[in-house]
């Protein structure tokens, strides 16, 4: 009975080796497709192992990123931080006004940090470009804007950035003033 199993055992280990051995070809026109039990179709290779895959797309062309930034909300975002600017002043303290600002300035500030990290991990090229498109007049004229938010005391950090844990603003802001929307 053991000498049954051992041999048993050995013609299962030969056939596995014996079809494990055979390579894939390309069957032929006339060839089977396991109509006779062969199994030539299961060693054939596949429609998806014949074609080679498409190449990956540079990401770090120029011809693919900058359409990215140009169909961006970017633009948006600018544009609407840029409305708030001529408003300093006791306009900027209406409570629905302020909400406005703050999540003008959160967009803002959420798209450019997105934009930023992909475009860094796409290469140099795309690197150079967005540090660039990112340090426009506008965007000049929004930092500008923002610091003036918070020197003036408009504006805490934390509203601006929750998860930003920079304190130094506010510290400044109680330093040197209150704000002036809370004024008596």
């Amino acid at each position: 009975m053991d000498a049954v199993r051992i041999l048993l055992v050995l013609a299962v280990g030969s056939a596995t080796l014996f079809v494990a051995a055979e390579r894939k070809r390309i069957l032929g026109p006339r060839d089977p497709i396991a109509v006779d039990g062969s199994l030539a179709a299961g060693r054939a290779l596949t429609l998806s192992e014949l074609i080679a895959p498409p190449p990956l797309p540079d990401l770090d062309d120029p011809a693919i990123f900058e359409p990215v930034f140009l169909n961006s909300s970017a633009e948006r975002s600018r544009d609407a931080i840029l409305a708030f600017a001529e408003l300093m002043g006791p306009a900027i303290c209406e409570p629905d006004r302020r909400a406005q600002i703050i999540e003008a300035i959160q967009g803002y500030y959420g798209i450019k940090n997105y934009l930023r990290t992909e475009f860094h991990f796409r290469g140099p090229r795309a690197s150079k470009y967005i540090d660039q498109a990112w340090a426009s007049s506008k965007d000049r004229q929004i930092e500008a804007f923002v610091a003036q938010l918070l020197e003036r005391g408009y504006l805490r950090a934390r509203e601006i950035s929750p998860r930003n844990h920079s304190f130094l603003l506010d510290v400044i802001a109680q330093e040197f003033g209150t704000n002036p929307c809370y004024r008596s």
